[in-house]
């Protein structure tokens, strides 16, 4: 009889049956979501979602309570297991119905080496995240706002010669070395020595961006300047020297699809689709504002309110809506039922198997 192969690594784990072909499900506790749809559609029932927030409301670490993933992987992981999910590999039959419904890929079953995302006969969600390069200005607005770090920008500025250019010079026989200039210079491209006997005056023409403000506040007049911009026209300017080149890539492993990056962007770049549509509400009475959703939304959709004037009535949780994947991990960790999400529409490629659409449908609520 052949038997299935577990090896772990930390909180990753890999599955493997090597018969006529090789099956092969992997696990990636960092990306797991702790959605739970793995658990409920598991034909044989060999997963289980571990009760990981629920777990940290009742440990204790340096005098302050934690909740939700994050949280506990920092502080609790040396005193309990906080793996997102077990698998009973005795059990498992290595169908693949768990990594063909796993949203960002955290369970990959692979069939001789080939991830069934990409074997025909094995659906897939059509969820993406992409960046338009010829839209792209780099201004790292998506990097600083996605919430997995999912988002590189290597950007290369212009040279600073190719957007300023003049001239500048200072009389040594008017100049009294006030310092009023190196005082005020935004570039603080002006070095003045006023010491007796030692006076002297420096600008540093690389730093320089000719804007004429030393000029203008010498009280001697000592200062002659020109920005050639300014006085000629931009006609010796080249525009290809002037533009901001880079790149912008987006690991897929990381991406959660919350579109973040689509919401900040400020010229339509980016892209995304999101695995599931639906919707998201929270009990405000029954919320206890424990903060295990906030802590384990993959997507920060949820936070606390920041209250903007006195004595304001705040609602315990506020939403982003729009930046929500319908994941369920906050309604999974939420120990008073306060959540509650809908997913009404979910985007697969098609499938006939009436095995597959049964899944999809289960998972559909």
């Amino acid at each position: 009889m052949i038997k299935n192969k577990k090896e772990a690594i930390d909180n990753n784990f890999a599955i493997t049956r090597a018969a006529e072909e090789v099956r092969k499900l992997s696990f990636n506790d960092q990306i797991c979501l702790g959605c739970g749809v793995c658990e409920s559609t598991c034909p044989v029932e060999a997963i289980t979602l571990n009760p990981i927030a629920i777990d940290a409301r009742h440990r204790r670490s340096n005098d302050v309570y934690f909740s939700g993933h994050k949280k506990i992987a920092q502080n609790f992981h040396a005193e309990f297991d906080v793996q997102k999910i077990s698998i009973d590999e005795n059990k498992c039959v290595l169908c693949g119905m768990c990594s063909g419904l796993c949203p960002i890929d955290a369970l990959v079953l692979t069939i001789d080496d080939v991830p069934i995302s990409e074997i025909e006969a094995y659906p897939h969600y059509n969820s993406y995240s992409k960046i338009d390069d010829d839209k792209c200005i780099y201004c790292k607005r998506c990097e600083t706002a996605c919430p997995q770090d999912a988002i590189t920008v290597m950007r290369k500025l212009p040279e600073r010669q190719n957007l300023v250019s003049g001239e500048i010079s200072v009389s040594d026989d008017d100049c009294v070395y006030c310092g009023i200039c190196q005082e005020l210079c935004p570039a603080e491209a002006i070095v003045v020595d006023n010491t007796t006997g030692q006076e002297s005056i420096v600008i540093d023409k690389d730093k320089c961006v000719y804007c004429l403000v030393c000029k203008r506040a010498c009280p001697v007049d000592a200062i002659s300047a020109v920005c050639r911009a300014c006085s000629y026209g931009e006609y010796d300017f080249k525009a290809e020297d002037e533009v901001t080149t880079g790149s912008a890539v987006i690991d897929d492993e990381l991406c959660v699809y919350c579109g973040w990056c689509e919401g900040v962007c400020p010229t339509d770049a980016v892209e995304t689709n999101k695995p599931f549509k639906g919707t998201l509400e929270i009990d405000q009475e029954a919320c206890q504002t424990c903060g295990a959703c906030v802590d384990t939304c993959p997507c920060d959709a949820l936070a606390f309110p920041v209250s903007t004037a006195p004595g304001q009535r705040l609602d315990r949780i506020t939403k982003h809506d729009q930046y929500c994947i319908r994941c369920k991990a906050c309604a999974k960790v939420c120990p008073n039922g306060a959540i509650t999400v809908t997913r009404t529409e979910i985007d697969h490629t098609p499938i006939k198997s009436v095995t597959w659409l049964d899944a999809f449908d289960a998972i559909k609520n």
